[in-house]
């Protein structure tokens, strides 16, 4: 069996004060997702007084991993965190088809001795009970926004149940009313938490993976740029350049200016391939849980995606919704003025999180879906032509929020916006 690298995400800048008292938390990604799933589960917990090495992310490949040996790295990872941390348990959580991976790891009892509780959340429901894990061990999350689960999530007897209206797929993890409910379900004889929301330094930190199976780019290489805020060109000042990627894919943790945008730029290894820059908005506190994806070649994700054009002229960007899809008649999205999200583009049951923007190759903007992109779940695609040169922009709105960022050529790079709340 492959190896497993163990990896701590702990971000620097870390509480005053923690409660060492608390189980570690386990969380589990769902279908094409990474670790960065929970970021807001992090800080959350953190401002409640977990302390950093109480917070895990398992990253797993959900698209063309092997059930039994997903399980068996689930154990070994588990494992690590009570050799790490000394305790005798876990909390669990599943998110999605994490929420089917985390079930099948309570299958085994022995495994299951290892759990106090579990979280289920936007996943399909069970019937069964386990005798060595009863059901009230168990809190149910799902919502009847949730257009993925639909009614194959929903309430389990025995268990504690939360029923949310309007939270969509990914809403249903990383909101406040999901993430109150998990804190007290741990934790049901306390009645106070530590308050840490007390300012100190920003730092972030996170992984390069693969998009898809989640395999660590080691070998790469991170810059990270301040940007000006009027056009968001990177600032003579600042730069932290030459950050290597470790085995597991890890980086950082690294401080950053807090209000301040950010360019993330990620160079593979391979040098003849496409630099992929990330452009943050801001870093409002410590994120140890940013995931920086590299585009495969050769597995199953590159077949779903195709072919992505390399143009000097024109730009490839991609938008990614990190804690919630981009619903159309709910959201505002638009990329230099045209709209990205709507009921035709990132209609419900599709659930975008991620869109690819970019010119279908006859030159013009017909602002229609790209046919590529119609099969898979969680990323979309519009045809708009984005002009590239010096001094050309790119403006993206949404929700209210504006960032501009230098419209590089498709050929030199792939730009990444990431859109937060």
């Amino acid at each position: 069996m492959k190896k497993i690298i163990f990896l701590l995400l702990v971000a620097s800048g870390a509480s005053a004060q923690c409660d060492t008292s608390l189980r570690p938390v386990v969380f589990i990604h769902g279908f094409l997702a990474s670790g960065d799933t929970w970021s807001n589960a992090f800080h959350f917990f953190r401002q409640a007084g977990y302390c950093d090495d109480r917070l895990y992310a398992f990253d797993w490949n959900s698209i063309a991993g092997s059930g039994k040996k997903t399980e068996q790295q689930l154990a070994q990872f588990i494992d690590r965190v009570l050799s790490t941390t000394g305790a005798r348990q876990i909390d669990l959580v599943g998110h999605s088809a994490g929420g089917g991976l985390a079930r099948n790891f309570l299958k085994d009892s022995q495994q299951a001795t290892k759990v106090a509780h579990y979280v289920h959340i936007g996943s399909r429901k069970w019937t069964g009970n386990y005798e060595w894990f009863p059901n009230n061990r168990c809190l149910i999350i799902f919502s009847s926004g949730d257009k993925v689960a639909g009614s194959s999530a929903g309430s389990t007897e025995g268990a504690s149940n939360l029923a949310l209206t309007d939270e969509d797929h990914y809403q249903v993890a990383t909101g406040e009313p999901s993430l109150k409910a998990m804190l007290q379900f741990f934790n049901p004889d306390k009645k106070n938490f530590i308050n840490t929301t007390v300012k100190r330094n920003v730092s972030i930190a996170g992984k390069a993976v693969i998009l898809g199976d989640n395999q660590p780019m080691a070998g790469t290489q991170i810059n990270i740029y301040p940007l000006k805020k009027s056009n968001g060109v990177r600032k003579v000042t600042g730069a932290i350049t030459g950050l290597s990627v470790g085995d597991s894919g890890s980086w950082g943790p690294v401080s950053v200016k807090p209000g301040n945008p950010y360019e993330i730029e990620l160079i593979p290894a391979d040098t003849g391939k496409r630099k992929i820059s990330y452009f943050f908005p801001a870093f409002k506190h410590s994120d140890p849980v940013v995931y920086l994806r590299g585009i495969p070649e050769g597995n199953r994700m590159m077949a779903m995606l195709g072919s992505l054009p390399e143009k000097d002229d024109q730009s490839l960007l991609v938008l990614y919704s990190s804690t919630g899809a981009m619903i159309g008649g709910r959201d505002s999205v638009t990329i230099n003025g045209g709209p990205v999200c709507s009921p035709t583009l990132t209609p419900p049951a599709k659930t975008v999180i991620s869109s690819f923007v970019f010119d279908d190759g006859d030159r013009n903007s017909s602002g229609k879906a790209l046919r590529q992109f119609n099969s898979i779940p969680f990323i979309g695609g519009v045809d708009l032509l984005l002009p590239a040169g010096k001094g050309k922009t790119i403006d993206i709105y949404w929700n209210g929020k504006q960032m501009k960022i230098p419209a590089k050529s498709s050929k030199e790079r792939i730009m990444l916006v990431v859109l937060r709340p």
